[in-house]
């Protein structure tokens, strides 16, 4: 017996339908294989963190959590606590590097410490010695990668790392962390990165040594064969067939592997069908459309609160009187069709749609759309809109969704009702 929310949805759990995809899951094993630093990335809800799970134990890792406020020291630290290691005591420290300012943390650390003949001899020398375990007491700059590589290697650190949401990091820490996995790989610590992002070589253009020095795995696309190999393989577990329907949802999903899964399962829930049935039964396009109705009313919420907080734009002061380029970016991607849209809004004729509609025209620079596409991911984050539900794209010149529902959401709502009750920014209500 199996519940429908075990087979089919998105979960942090992994979902008896998750299928291997040899370019993807291939890709993958030879990252673990090969000793290298592995790169996810994709939308969100495209299969990101059920990779790791379906190929990783939970002893085959340590991970970090990333948020926006979060610094290299704040994710070396959380990489040292979660280790049997003690700080017996630290002190904050700030150098001078290149003219740039830079704080790290001394600290004095406690570790087990193995070894022979020698580590016997320090043990009992520095009092070290406790339950017929050897301890050895070092000091560390916990900001620097040589020195935490050199701690986790004394502490026979053989795990990856995983570093989950690294996009949610400033572009500056995205930039020192692409600097220190040189430093790590040296040492063989390797790191598992996810990020929500849609452009190969997004680390690579922070630090270009890394080229050829990581594995990257795109989790997208996702193709029709593999989605239809989903049902299929749901079909024993919960005696319910997707047969006549699997196309309709296909099309309806956009590629998106997470709303097809969510749409599957609340397609039973429709149909009355919680856990494994008893006899073979059948998902009718009834079934579908209801289930496709209430996944747009969950996503329709969401992401009408999030187009609020975009849109938002404070003057910094009286004198200042924004351009609201997020407002007007709305409305022009509202206005387009929806295969433009999955292509990517390219920049310059981003620009030009935004002047026709824009209340002062003239004033729309290129330098203003720069600043705007290179802060779109930074700006939604510091929003709290999350994931985030655009991004720049440089390979292509072009602004991606990276949020996979949301061209659910913006094929299936009213576009103009949703335009006509967004709150219009204060600064425009007078002009």
């Amino acid at each position: 017996m199996r519940l429908t929310n075990q087979v089919y949805g998105v979960s942090n759990d992994l979902v008896d339908t998750y299928i291997e995809r040899n370019n993807v899951d291939e890709a993958f094993l030879s990252g673990l294989q090969k000793n290298k630093h592995i790169i996810i990335y994709g939308a969100s809800k495209q299969g990101k963190t059920s990779l790791t799970n379906k190929h990783l134990r939970d002893t085959d890792f340590i991970k970090v959590n990333c948020s926006p406020t979060a610094t290299t020291l704040d994710i070396y630290n959380s990489i040292v606590r979660q280790l049997n290691v003690e700080i017996i005591e630290s002190t904050e420290i700030t150098t001078t590097m290149g003219g740039e300012v830079k704080v790290g943390l001394k600290a004095k650390v406690r570790f087990p410490f193995f070894g022979g003949a020698d580590a016997e001899t320090e043990a009992a020398a520095t009092g070290e010695r406790e339950t017929g375990k050897k301890y050895k007491t070092v000091d560390y700059n916990l900001a620097l990668a040589q020195d935490l590589s050199e701690l986790l290697k004394n502490v026979n650190f053989q795990k990856r790392v995983i570093l989950e949401n690294f996009h949610y990091l400033t572009e500056d820490v995205q930039k020192q962390l692409s600097i220190d996995l040189r430093i790590f790989e040296d040492y063989n610590i390797l790191f598992i990165i996810l990020g929500i992002w849609r452009e190969k070589n997004r680390l690579s253009q922070f630090n270009g040594d890394l080229v050829d020095r990581v594995i990257e795995v795109p989790v997208e696309p996702w193709e029709k064969t593999d989605l239809i190999k989903i049902v299929e393989q749901g079909l024993p577990l919960l005696n319910v067939s997707f047969n006549n329907v699997v196309d309709y949802i296909i099309e309806s999903c956009f590629d998106s592997v997470g709303v097809f899964q969510e749409i599957c399962k609340e397609s039973c829930y429709a149909a009355g069908y919680h856990d494994t049935q008893q006899d073979a039964r059948e998902i009718t396009i009834e079934n579908v459309d209801t289930a496709i109705k209430k996944k747009l009313e969950d996503y329709s919420s969401r992401h009408t609160r999030c187009l609020e907080s975009f849109i938002e734009q404070r003057a910094r002061s009286s004198q200042d009187v924004p351009l609201y380029v997020p407002f007007y970016f709305v409305k022009v991607l509202f206005q387009e069709p929806i295969d433009i849209i999955i292509q990517g809004l390219k920049r310059k004729p981003l620009q030009e749609k935004i002047k026709e509609i824009h209340h002062r025209p003239d004033d729309v620079r290129p330098s203003d759309m720069g600043y705007f596409l290179k802060n779109l991911v930074s700006s939604q984050i510091s929003k709290n809109i999350s994931p985030p539900i655009f991004d720049f794209d440089n390979s292509t010149n072009s602004v991606k969704i990276i949020d996979s529902t949301f061209y659910f959401f913006i094929k299936n709502c009213d576009r103009e009702d949703v335009i006509e009750n967004l709150d219009i920014p204060d600064g425009l209500l007078n002009t």
